[in-house]
């Protein structure tokens, strides 16, 4: 019993400290919602894809926001057309880096391996996004969203004039709202609840003037805040379930499993079993630091330890239930190939480098 109270505290702060940012996503999601920011995100994106590439990477590791509180957002986004190429730099670099893991990092267990796991994530993240972005330039990546129900249509929708046309709302539902003719872009719904944007119906309208009518309108903003409700249900029992599935990992998972298995000398055997290992027991970026610290004591090679940091923040309970709660099983798979992969690589290099 005892346990099992430990499990709901822990979960309960977890809950405490990521809810704070996960509204915040939420209430940036309405606003692009309701401004069309996802219009001028699609366009500026789609014509700059290495620098988008490089923008959101940058996002990611030097911002305060995890990959699961800012999973709102980034679902508006996807369902608006942005390319996955940089939602995916975003993704994996977020919950790998940022100036407080960093600092601690450094502290902890020296500078270098603070600017090995900064670098690694980086080029771990950049490197997703460029391969995704090449991928998406011969047509690739068209449908990357999880199916869901559609909600059922309203007696104001069903019955809306032909001024109110169709945009995608929040959560990529296709609802009828007031505003202009031209609209930015849309989305296409298939019997199975899946939704794709429809890339061709961008025609290059001004945002502004769309973003101004839709501000005016009584009726969008109360499809705003419908989505923002559906939203914080449907995405914050995922939450939940992170937070509670991670208080089960570190009350019933001993460290000492951790200790048999990577320490000592293992030589580059070490670096592979880091990003096995890692799966199930990396906590979160702040906890492994001291894990790591008492591992490298241990006799842990360096190679190893980027490879256990890396590998296991894209891994970690809360990053794959917010990657997998969005995406498709084809995306979320390459999501975990990218960083089970791509972290035993860079420990390799690490190795011999550092």
């Amino acid at each position: 019993m005892d346990k099992i109270l430990e499990v709901l505290r822990l979960a309960w702060e977890n809950l405490v400290d990521l809810s704070i940012f996960f509204f915040i996503a939420l209430a940036i999601a309405a606003m692009v919602d309701l401004l069309y920011l996802d219009v001028v995100a699609r366009r500026s994106f789609r014509k700059h894809g290495l620098l988008g590439v490089l923008f959101t990477t940058c996002l990611g590791a030097f911002s305060p926001f995890c990959s699961f509180t800012v999973i709102p957002l980034i679902r508006k986004l996807l369902r608006g057309g942005v390319p996955l190429s940089a939602v995916m730099s975003f993704w994996i670099a977020s919950p790998a880096m940022d100036p407080p893991i960093f600092a601690l990092t450094a502290k902890e267990i020296g500078l270098p391996l603070a600017t090995a796991r900064l670098l690694g994530a980086l080029v771990l993240a950049m490197g997703a996004g460029i391969i995704i972005l090449l991928v998406e330039k011969r047509g690739g990546f068209k449908d990357v969203l999880r199916p869901e129900k559609k909600p059922a249509v309203d007696e104001r929708e069903r019955h809306a004039t032909p001024a109110q046309v169709a945009v995608a709302a929040g959560g990529g539902t296709t609802v009828l709202t007031e505003a202009p003719a031209a609209t930015g872009g849309s989305s296409t719904c298939a019997a199975d609840g899946s939704c794709t944007p429809d890339e061709d119906d961008d025609d290059g309208a001004p945002w502004w003037p769309q973003a101004k009518a839709s501000l005016k309108s009584k009726r969008n903003w109360r499809i705003t805040g419908r989505n923002f409700l559906r939203d914080t249900v449907s995405l914050g029992k995922w939450l939940v379930f992170a937070c509670v599935f991670e208080g089960v990992i570190r009350v019933y998972v001993p460290n000492g499993i951790i200790t048999a298995i990577l320490g000592g000398d293992k030589g580059w055997l070490a670096i592979p079993l880091a990003a096995v290992i890692s799966i199930p027991l990396y906590l979160n970026g702040v906890g492994a630091i001291p894990i790591v610290g008492g591992l490298l004591a241990k006799g842990m090679a360096q190679g190893a330890a980027v490879t256990f940091l890396l590998a296991g923040s894209v891994t970690t309970i809360p990053a794959m239930v917010a990657v997998r709660s969005v995406v498709n099983n084809k995306v979320f798979a390459l999501y975990l190939a990218f960083g089970m992969l791509g972290s035993i690589l860079l420990g390799f290099l690490a190795q011999l480098l550092l």
